[in-house]
């Protein structure tokens, strides 16, 4: 079975274009909370509000998600 998640490359790209160090910023620039920012950047599950706002701030659609398999989920 293959999982999606966020990929931490893409999320750091987007932080450094738009100058945001920290959740409290992404939170403030999105309208996000942070508590949901937080949460996503330890799970890297994508949500629909994670996804709309990576989206808003300029992520590549292409370079959002990941696709790993069971193996590489049990090899982390």
């Amino acid at each position: 079975m293959t999982t999606f998640l966020i990929s931490l490359d893409e999320l750091e790209r987007v932080k450094r274009v738009n100058r945001l160090a920290s959740a409290v910023d992404l939170a403030a620039y999105t309208g996000v909370s942070r508590n949901t920012w937080n949460k996503a950047l330890k799970t890297r599950k994508p949500t629909p509000q994670i996804l709309d706002a990576l989206a808003f701030m300029g992520a590549r659609p292409e370079k959002v998600l990941i696709a790993l398999s069971e193996d590489d989920l049990q090899a982390a």
